[in-house]
């Protein structure tokens, strides 16, 4: 077996030193660069995704609440119209109403005319058969009982027409 003696040690352990410097130098310092910008693109990566997650967010509060207005237009408009056609109904149906009364004003002034032209005919009637009966009464000089039944009999007839 080989017998370990002062000078080995000396330059196994000088060997391990140069051999962990160089290491260092052209292995460690690389490999923990190469860490860091890993480290540091991952760090980013999830700082943008982040921020493209509030600003997704952002967007689906702006949405919503575009949505929102929308829906609250659409009401509007809506409860506009409802009102804009209750009120046409209320013109239409009063606008029906002054048609009907104005409809049943002229019908009464209608009937009225009609009723004052049969009474006027009436009138001229019963001026006919009083100038009749006048006439009859003073054709016939009769007494008084005899007047009297004729005007009796006048009133009758003119009370039935």
């Amino acid at each position: 077996m080989l017998k370990p003696d002062g000078y080995t040690f000396i330059f196994v352990a000088l060997n391990l030193i140069i051999l962990f410097l160089f290491m260092r130098k052209f292995l460690f310092k690389p490999v923990t660069n190469l860490m860091e910008e890993r480290k540091s693109s991952i760090e980013q990566g999830l700082k943008d995704a982040d921020n493209a997650k509030l600003e997704a967010t952002e967007a689906r509060k702006k949405y919503d609440e575009q949505i929102k207005n929308i829906k609250l237009d659409g009401d509007k408009l809506l409860n506009e119209a409802r009102a804009r056609a209750a009120r046409e109904y209320d013109e239409i149906l009063a606008s029906a109403k002054r048609d009907a009364l104005a409809i049943v004003e002229k019908g009464r002034e209608e009937v009225e005319r009609e009723r004052a032209e049969m009474l006027k005919q009436v009138k001229q009637q019963i001026a006919v058969l009083a100038i009749s009966a006048a006439t009859k009464v003073v054709q016939q000089n009769m007494d008084s009982e005899t007047n009297k039944s004729l005007v009796d009999k006048f009133i009758d007839e003119a009370g039935v027409a």
